[in-house]
């Protein structure tokens, strides 16, 4: 795998002529006297050595990265290296906020129905539903919080991509190529350090934050159910003429017709006529809080924003602060003079 890499072969040149020219220094220095010559030559030797060990170590990293992969996969995403693995659970996360988008802008007009429902009996006019702007206010702020974290985590995904195509193969490479010349050591250095830190380290500190998938499930889940629920279905507009259309959905929403003391009476018997409700057990064990589950709704949804936020926000600066930390001390390690008098001091 190694060799399909772009500038593999190129550094295995590089670092068979940089042994070479280190041999001809040495024997130069030896032949005339030069001291100084001859201590170049075997620098340039030592160091030559050290690339060609990088390069041979190449397989062993690529070996490293898979382990660390099927270590950290879950049952959704069980195939792939490290980066792999965070692209895929990015993606889970990403479809799983779109089907909470989507029940949510569902949810927010149902909710926009009943909010703007007035009923006008001539002399006065009341609202019944005027005190769920409160709630609707808060939904509208998680529908634009969704949005935003949307953007956030197909951002993500794309840096993921990013680094899956170009750390080890092309950042990587070309760092071994720099690092055999005198001149782009500590350069070269940098690149390679940079290509480990960001295939390995990034995408490692990220995955072990929990997913929120579960949790964006579990709102959606809770929508699904708000939105599917006959009870709180719409009025037609060819049923308003019915004196009794918008009374009988007040009474089902307030939750009176599935009292047991109010179960019997004219009105609520009328309105399980006209919606073919033949058992009121069934109806009473039915949710009809509709406040409740409005605010079971928005506590759930809470619950996913903040989980998702720390997922697409919070793990990747921390990732990235740990990475930067890897790359500086690694790029300082591989960037300088390993040559005598370092092994000397060791």
């Amino acid at each position: 795998m190694a060799e399909d890499f772009i500038g593999m072969e190129i550094a295995v040149m590089i670092v068979i002529a940089s042994i070479t020219l280190a041999g001809i220094l040495i024997g130069l220095g030896k032949a005339f006297g030069y001291k100084r010559i001859e201590q170049f030559g075997v620098e340039e030797f030592i160091q030559s050595v050290i690339n060609a060990a990088i390069i041979g170590s190449f397989a062993a990293i690529i070996g490293l990265v898979g382990v660390i992969s099927s270590s950290i996969v879950t049952t959704s995403c069980s195939e792939g290296t490290i980066v792999d693995q965070l692209v895929c659970s990015l993606t889970n996360i990403n479809t799983g906020l779109f089907s909470t988008f989507q029940e949510l802008v569902i949810t927010m007009n149902i909710l926009g129905y009943y909010q703007s429902l007035s009923l006008d009996f001539g002399s006065f006019a009341i609202s019944p539903f005027v005190n769920l702007s409160s709630i609707s206010g808060v939904l509208s702020s998680q529908l634009f919080s969704l949005s935003i974290l949307m953007m956030l985590v197909e951002l993500n995904i794309q840096i993921a991509n990013f680094i899956g195509q170009n750390a080890l193969g092309l950042l990587f490479p070309v760092g071994l190529v720099l690092r055999t010349l005198f001149a782009t050591r500590k350069v070269g250095g940098f690149l390679i350090a940079l290509g480990v830190g960001l295939y390995i380290f990034y995408p490692a500190f990220v995955l072990i934050f929990p997913s929120p998938v579960d949790d964006v499930n579990i709102s959606t889940i809770a929508m699904q159910g708000f939105n599917n629920n006959s009870y709180y279905s719409t009025v037609p507009v060819i049923d308003l003429n019915d004196n009794y259309a918008i009374a009988g959905k007040l009474d089902v929403l307030s939750g009176r017709c599935a009292a047991t003391n109010m179960s019997n009476t004219s009105a609520c018997l009328d309105f399980m006529e006209q919606n073919n409700i033949t058992n009121m057990t069934l109806y009473t064990n039915l949710s009809t809080d509709f406040t409740g589950d409005l605010t079971f709704i928005a506590q759930s949804n809470t619950n996913t924003l903040s989980k998702s936020l720390l997922y697409t926000v919070i793990a990747p600066l921390f990732s990235f602060i740990i990475t930067i930390v890897f790359v500086r001390e690694l790029s300082t390690l591989l960037g300088g003079e390993l040559g005598l008098k370092t092994f000397a001091a060791i």
